[in-house]
């Protein structure tokens, strides 16, 4: 109300109505300006919500609203919180909205057209009376001096009117002009405060539900990463495996393709020995613990029992059980039809394993879902090529009750199906052969020791109380040790070392192969059944794999770091069943080759040296002392004789202690006379035929059977 001190109409009065008036007219401007803005962000906010609702729309089509496989492989159990969180978020933008439009959009609407038009109409009613009580003025003021009463009464009331109409008017923009002044003091920071209220609620009530949301995004994070991680582990294991697969296949189509053309008997039956795959006699080992594994598969074209009908590609697999079958290819269905999917979609802490379970179930694949056809291969034979037909690359499997007629893609591949099917025929039929051996061998052991004195032990392999034979399995894990795998302590080992006296695990065996005969002999507790003679398991039963170690592996059993300059400079350490193979090569290698573990005996002044100290182990019969002096001696003894030994000075300072049969017998008990250790490649290794010189220097006469 300072504006107007002075409310007499006078110039000063004009110009300041004439100021309040342009001052409205600029902020009439600026806010239109203002209120393009706001609905401009309005509808921003409104297509915000829109999008925010259609990006949770989006999230449940995409997973979260479908009971399915692919629904739980991709997280639909997960994402389903945070679509909620989405669309709550939606509803709290959705009230700014509201806010921003009520609060300011419609104030400033108001604001433009009623006040400031309630202006700009006052203003134009006082120009009106301003021009009216002009002329009544003018007309009041050019009366004449003669002027009739009565019109100079009707004028002069005309002026008073108009003068009354003129300052009313002039007030009413005075309010008007006023009004805006007062109003633009505090309504557009009330509105603008507003709306920063309405953006503080909106991100409060986002940040709260964030902050309850946090500890689940921080462990769907970290369960992502770990998947990532598994996810990368994966993919690089599935490269390495293709790496290994195409490796392995060049390999096999190079050993392929180096076969000679078999040739064909009379009878058109082709045979191949069980030795055109070394490997299928383990394989089909594994089998009977209950592992299943592949020996070859790939497609091959099967003619139709109709002659005249089209070769079919059928995708054929040979197991370690001698079962060769074959798919067939049928339409392949929608990925989601092969499972049913019927998990809620509760959040709780048990949502991961839910959501990881239906996934590795979603992305397994069936094998059972596809149709396959057996062929029993215990009563069938293999022929190369077909008579009836001019196709080359062709072979016969035949059976009592069909016979199949295949086409390879090349020779290679023709020779190396034909060449498995027939190890697998033959391991069959002599795994069955080998089990009427063993039985038979039950029977004989149990006649004999029903021959027995009472006052007799019963003998090795046979069950004091039922009186019944024991499998050679059976009784060598009996022994202290022999539980378990010498290297790896695996359970219930099947194989062992013949010249090392020790029981392995399949794993570790094939890592024994790989040192050599030389160095180990691996032989199967189970198919191997005409090497275990009564003589080599009574040897196996005076060591054991606990005493075996306890010569091998004594620094590591006395707590010793073994810490050699050909050991890389790193500490040995004992393998568990678990550990890869590289691990186990190493170890062993260490063990049995480089001789790392060994405690060897003090050096003594006036002590016999081992190869002395060997042939008196033998006079006292300690089979274990001579197992230890054999394994931790450097000197080569199986070259030797006993004169080489005895020297004729040790010979007159052992003579008073040692028996004069032991000279009788040397020439008997030489193992230089051994004809087998002499035919040995590398005869400067001690562990050449270790236990068959032992068990030759007893005087055995079963050493052969450990070769």
């Amino acid at each position: 109300m300072a504006a107007f001190l002075k409310l007499e109409d006078s110039p000063m009065f004009q110009k300041q109505v004439c100021s309040l008036e342009s001052m409205a007219d600029e902020l009439k401007n600026r806010c239109q300006v203002l209120t393009e803005g706001s609905r401009k962000y309005i509808a921003a906010l409104g297509e915000a919500y829109n999008a925010d609702n259609s990006f949770a729309e989006s999230l449940e089509a995409f997973g979260c609203g479908h009971d399915d496989p692919l629904s739980a492989s991709i997280g639909g159990p997960i994402m389903s919180k945070f679509i909620s969180a989405f669309r709550e978020l939606a509803s709290y933008k959705e009230l700014l909205f509201s806010q921003v439009e009520h609060v300011l959009v419609d104030r400033l609407m108001h604001f433009t057209t009623v006040d400031l038009q309630d202006a700009k109409e006052s203003r134009q009613r006082f120009d009106k009376a301003t021009n009216g009580y002009s002329q009544a003025r003018e007309k009041f003021m050019s009366l004449k001096k003669n002027t009739p009463g009565d019109v100079v009464a009707v004028l002069e009331e005309d002026l008073e009117n108009s003068k009354s109409a003129f300052e009313r008017t002039r007030f009413n923009l005075v309010n008007s002009l006023m009004n805006i002044e007062a109003k633009k003091k505090y309504e557009f920071l009330e509105s603008i405060s507003a709306i920063m209220d309405g953006h503080l609620r909106y991100f409060k009530l986002g940040y709260e539900l964030l902050s309850q949301l946090e500890p689940f995004i921080h462990q769907v994070l970290t369960y992502a990463q770990q998947a990532k991680e598994l996810a990368n582990a994966e993919k690089n294991k599935l490269e390495k495996r293709i790496q290994e697969f195409r490796t392995q296949a060049e390999i096999d189509s190079l050993r392929a393709s180096g076969n000679i053309e078999p040739s064909t008997s009379s009878g058109g039956i082709h045979v191949i020995g069980v030795n055109s795959d070394k490997n299928i006699e383990a394989i089909m080992q594994s089998f009977t613990n209950g592992e299943v594994q592949v020996i070859k598969q790939g497609y091959l074209l099967k003619r139709p029992s109709s002659l005249r009908g089209d070769w079919n590609r059928r995708f054929f697999v040979l197991d370690s059980q001698g079962t060769l079958y074959y798919y067939r290819n049928k339409g392949t269905e929608p990925m989601g039809s092969l499972h049913q999917y019927t998990g809620s979609a509760e959040h709780n802490s048990g949502v991961f394993s839910r959501f990881r379970a239906n996934h590795n179930r979603s992305s397994s694949f069936n094998e059972e879902t596809l149709g396959y056809h057996t062929i029993d291969l215990r009563i069938s034979t293999i022929k190369m090529d077909a008579e009836d037909t001019d196709l080359r690359l062709c072979f016969r499997i035949i059976s009592p009750l069909k016979t199949y007629t295949l086409q390879a893609e090349n020779g290679a591949d023709r020779m190396d199906w034909v060449n498995k099917i027939t190890a697998v025929i033959t391991s069959l039929f002599n795994y069955r052969i080998r089990q009427q051996h063993v039985e038979n061998n039950d029977y004989s052991h149990s006649v004999s020791s029903n021959a027995r004195s009472p006052n007799s032990l019963p003998p090795l392999g046979t069950d004091r109380v039922s009186n019944r034979a024991k499998p050679v399995s059976a009784v060598l894990r009996e022994i202290s040790g022999n539980d378990v795998c010498a290297e790896c302590n695996a359970p219930e080992p099947d194989w062992a070392s013949l010249n090392l006296g020790i029981l392995l695990c399949i794993e570790c065996s094939g890592v024994h192969r790989n040192l050599g005969v030389h160095v180990s002999k691996v032989r199967s507790l189970t198919l191997d059944v005409k090497v275990w003679e009564s003589s080599i398991v009574e040897l196996f039963r005076s060591l054991g794999n606990a005493y075996c170690n306890s010569v091998w592996e004594g620094s590591l059993q006395k707590n010793e770091r073994v810490d050699e300059s050909n050991a890389h400079g790193t500490s040995i350490t004992k393998p568990c069943a678990k550990d890869p193979i590289s691990h186990r090569e190493k170890y062993i290698n260490a063990k049995y080759v480089e001789k790392l573990l060994i405690v060897r005996d003090a050096v003594q002044p006036g002590v016999f040296p081992n190869s002395a100290n060997i042939w008196q182990a033998v006079k006292a019969d300690n089979l274990r002392e001579v197992y230890r002096l054999i394994a931790i001696s450097d000197t080569n003894i199986v070259n030797t004789t006993f004169d080489d030994v005895f020297t004729i000075e040790l010979y007159h300072h052992v003579v008073d202690t040692q028996d004069s049969s032991l000279d009788s017998d040397k020439e008997e008990r030489d193992p230089s006379s051994c004809p087998r250790i002499k035919d040995l490649n590398e005869p400067g290794n001690c562990l050449q035929g270790l236990l068959c010189t032992i068990a030759f220097l007893k005087g055995t006469t079963h050493w052969q059977s450990i070769y």
